[in-house]
């Protein structure tokens, strides 16, 4: 397989499956009610701070509005938001499914978003700190007088989150990331300049390190700041090449910023290999710094061992952390090589981390081809990101839990900014990504959904629900007086019960399989045509690698979850100011085997006692000790659940 590929639906692709469009539709409208001056706040408090303005005049600056509570935005991290906030503004202003009004109010608090951080910088000119954005609380005097004192705590090794430090370079990676997408998605000029003047605040901090102080602020959280810092090197060096008067005239210090958040001890570690590598680590401070790495290669391809130090983890977290959803963690952690059913509680599956594994998978495949990425980002698109989404608030999850009995708790809209609330805010508004990719002559398809792409030389119209048919339509068609000179490559599904069948323009018809790709040449749809995939479905069973006889159930590309009614559905508080659930809804997970003779032989014979309703996705469970209903797990935000179940004879 190629090797350079672009997600190219991102600019071009709409949606047009209604569940999704909702879901873009009520994000949109829940980015909009936040009130932007309470999200502002706290960076015109610290621009004032550092300029020297008495407190009537800070008042005034921030118009008189006050941080969002909740402990998140009024705390240590506050401005994490903000950065999601930018990215997600971004995302649904460049989605080509956008009505035109809402693209337009998008745009304008867009633009008032970048302008008034612009406005920021102008007031510090001059003071030594230029370029600096922040919106953490000033708690004490001392933080007053040196709005900065957040980063010289990481320094010293402080990191006590209420008076020292709560990952102020995390917070400043969200808001680096919102500035870059600013520019790249919605082509905002001031959001590069805001960027660029900040990314040299972040050089001028890096170069004043000594290899032992570096060592030091690696230490703390600092979620993906090579990630986001190698974009931005990307960013200005390609303006550069074109002789933008927006380009840093030195990227180079940019790129060597970028390469301070390396951390090529632990990049090395990983690669070699071993066992528990990643026991009680904390699993969303770790996956971003393996984008960094592969962000490392995406900006200097001659940097191939990079590029296996992202590839060595993404393999490591998905075969031996992760769950049937390609959710993973517990209560934000890894665990030991393979321990899932022995950690399977209330608090699993950080929604941050399969935002970032995801990710992942999707930039791996860019840059390799291999089908497994798109395997994994498919599903884990499906099962993990659509099922973190309440789809009558547009509210989403901070865990998902894995141990049966728990329901989904979601954000609310103005008190849970939670990091996990952020990641929500983006991972709605691309719900286009993912689906068509573009290398040279070649469009590939890595995700069925009912979506339209359009390339300068034709639309493909593509008509999908898996939860009502097994299968696929696509409509090509040529505009006029052009011709289809791209071959099409259809994902071959990991989950096919069955032979597929591929009809082009009503006639069956046998095509190529190269690397687990359907493949269509050109030459035989130039001029359009019609192809019906037909993908068959039917049951699989997944165990735990500790679990031999714990099992969760899929149907296609769904994970299903049993409907365990919603009486005994309590919530509670956990960690910051996090809410989870708190009651189980059912005594025990064990289900005993009535009519085999073991475990095994029911699991074989699944399809005989998980059995599907004609008219519905609802599925029966018989044969065991409490009969059960399933159904797709994306689409349970109302009840408590059971995915997994252990089995038993005895």
């Amino acid at each position: 397989m190629k090797n350079d590929w672009i997600d190219d639906g991102f600019f071009r692709a709409k949606v047009t499956d209604k569940y999704y469009e909702e879901a873009f539709l009520t994000e949109i409208k829940n980015l909009l009610f936040l009130d932007a001056d309470r999200l502002l706040a706290g960076f015109r408090e610290t621009a004032g701070r550092i300029a020297k303005m008495d407190e009537d005049e800070i008042s005034l600056f921030m118009k008189k509005k006050e941080r969002y509570g909740g402990m998140w935005e009024d705390g240590l991290i506050g401005g994490h938001t903000m950065g999601h906030y930018i990215t997600a503004l971004s995302q649904g202003f460049a989605y080509p499914g956008i009505p035109k009004e809402l693209k337009d109010k998008v745009g304008e608090r867009l633009d008032y978003i970048i302008d008034s951080l612009y406005e920021c910088q102008e007031k510090i000119e001059g003071t030594g700190e230029e370029g600096f954005i922040f919106a953490a609380t000033l708690p004490t005097e001392d933080f007053r007088k040196n709005p900065t004192l957040q980063f010289d705590n990481v320094e010293k090794g402080l990191g006590e989150i209420f008076t020292q430090a709560w990952v102020p370079w995390y917070t400043m990676h969200k808001i680096v990331s919102g500035l870059n997408s600013a520019y790249r998605f919605a082509g905002n000029e001031k959001a590069l300049k805001v960027d660029n003047m900040l990314g040299l605040w972040i050089a001028k901090r890096c170069e004043s390190w000594n290899e032992e102080v570096r060592k030091t602020v690696l230490g703390i959280e600092y979620g993906g700041m090579n990630d986001c810092l190698y974009e931005l090197y990307v960013i200005n060096k390609e303006l550069s090449q074109k002789g933008s008067p927006l380009a840093l005239e030195y990227p180079e210090r940019i790129l060597a910023a970028a390469h301070s958040f390396d951390e090529e001890p632990l990049f090395e570690k990983v690669l070699q290999g071993g066992d528990n590598l990643f026991d009680n680590v904390h699993a969303n401070t770790t996956i971003p710094k393996f984008l960094g790495a592969l962000a490392g290669y995406e900006a200097d391809r001659s940097r191939d061992r990079y590029l296996e130090y992202a590839k060595a983890f993404f393999d490591n977290v998905v075969q031996r952390h992760t769950y049937i959803t390609g959710g993973n963690s517990e209560d934000e952690h890894f665990g030991p090589d393979n321990i899932l059913d022995k950690e399977r509680t209330n608090v699993n599956n950080e929604t941050c981390n399969t935002y970032n594994m995801l990710k992942l998978a999707r930039r791996l495949f860019a840059v390799t081809g291999e089908k497994r990425y798109l395997d994994y980002a498919a599903n884990t698109f499906i099962n993990a990101i659509v099922a973190s989404f309440n789809h009558d608030t547009g509210f989403t999850t901070y865990f998902q839990p894995m141990a049966t009995g728990y329901q989904k708790v979601f954000n609310t809209l103005e008190g849970n900014f939670w990091c996990c609330t952020g990641t929500g805010y983006e991972n709605f508004t691309k719900l286009q990504r993912g689906i068509y990719f573009k290398s040279g002559k070649t469009l590939l398809i890595g995700l069925y959904l009912a979506s339209e792409y359009c390339s300068d030389e034709y639309r493909i119209s593509m008509a999908c629900d898996f939860a009502v048919s097994d299968k696929v339509k696509l409509v090509i068609t040529p505009f006029e007086g052009k011709k289809v000179s791209d071959d099409l490559y259809l994902r071959k599904p990991q989950w096919l019960k069955g032979k597929p069948q591929i009809c082009l323009n009503g006639f069956e018809t046998e095509v190529k399989d190269v690397e687990g790709f359907f493949v269509i040449s050109s030459e035989t749809i130039e001029n359009g045509a019609e192809i019906l995939l037909t993908l068959p479905m039917g049951i699989t069973a997944h165990n735990l690698q500790d679990g031999e006889n714990t099992y969760g159930f899929c149907y296609g590309p769904f994970v299903l979850s049993a409907r365990l009614g919603n009486t005994k559905i309590k919530e509670t508080s956990h960690g910051v100011a996090v809410s989870v659930a708190a009651v189980k809804s059912v005594e025990s997970d064990v289900l005993k085997v009535l009519n085999e003779k073991s475990v095994r032989d029911y699991i074989e014979k699944i399809d005989q006692y998980l059995v599907k309703r004609d008219d519905a996705m609802e599925f029966h469970m018989s044969g065991v000790s409490m009969p059960l209903t399933f159904t797709t797990h994306y689409n349970q935000y109302k009840e408590s659940y059971g995915i997994y179940w252990k089995f038993t004879v005895d």
